[in-house]
């Protein structure tokens, strides 16, 4: 439909503000930077910066992450940082898409030869000791006590919020509770992974994220996440499920009011 004069324009604009409570109703907490997350993607910085420093669009009083595949927005960021008083810190990863979506939304991309052999699948696991289960919120506990970015109050209730909305997968161990699991974040992005210590190196969470992997494409989710450039093991098991690293970065920038 093609928008033709102010009156057109006005009538979406107040359509599309009726709506913004809906996403925007859960960030009434001022600490809470794992809820208080914006996504952003511009051609234009000089207008990104104007925009982002509406107050209309962005509550600099608050904790909050920005999260763009641009590292060129640092500059932005660090320009608003001085005019809106916050303390700014930039975090790197590598971006990680699986082929599969590649192939669907940047086919361009996809370079065949870099595919581990094995067809992306995890090596065997005892299905008699493990059984492929969801999270409950009870196990929100576990997620968080191995969670890099977590361990804290507000983390808690975060992954809370994600077990309670977005599918989720485990393993459950001999005892029944999950001893390997893997998440999913309102960014439809792949994290929270882990395993518990004395149960790590049988290749239990690929094979939870190669299940989750399984499901979540019979839905059409486009599949990716984020490894830090340190975790050379997390790296080689992703190339392992067949998922690529992408010639841009996963940028994060967590920003404290002063």
């Amino acid at each position: 439909m093609l928008l033709q004069g102010a009156q057109m324009l006005q009538t979406l604009e107040k359509s599309l503000r009726k709506s913004l409570p809906e996403s925007l109703k859960e960030m009434i907490d001022d600490f809470d930077h794992y809820t208080n997350t914006y996504q952003i993607y511009s051609k234009d910085l000089k207008n990104c910066q104007e925009f982002l420093g509406s107050p209309e669009v962005i509550n600099w009083k608050q904790h909050l992450q920005i999260q763009s595949s641009q590292p060129s927005l640092n500059e932005v960021m660090q320009n608003l940082a001085a005019t809106k008083s916050f303390q700014v810190k930039q975090t790197q990863c590598f971006l990680f898409f699986l082929a599969n979506t590649i192939k669907k939304l940047v086919p361009s991309l996809l370079d065949v030869k870099k595919l581990a052999p094995g067809g992306g699948k995890p090596k065997p696991i005892n299905q008699e000791m493990f059984k492929l289960s969801s999270l409950d919120v009870t196990h929100a506990t576990f997620v968080n006590k191995f969670w890099h970015f977590g361990g804290n109050e507000r983390s808690q209730r975060f992954i809370e919020r994600c077990i309670q909305t977005f599918p989720t997968f485990c393993l459950l161990g001999p005892e029944g509770t999950p001893v390997s699991w893997s998440l999913m974040d309102q960014t439809g992005e792949l994290r929270m992974a882990g395993t518990l210590p004395e149960y790590q190196g049988q290749g239990l969470v690929s094979h939870v994220i190669y299940s989750q992997v399984q499901a979540l494409e019979k839905l059409s989710f486009p599949l990716y996440s984020h490894t830090d450039k340190s975790h050379k093991i997390m790296q080689k098991m992703s190339y392992r499920l067949h998922f690529l690293r992408m010639p841009c970065d996963w940028n994060q920038w967590h920003c404290t009011p002063l």
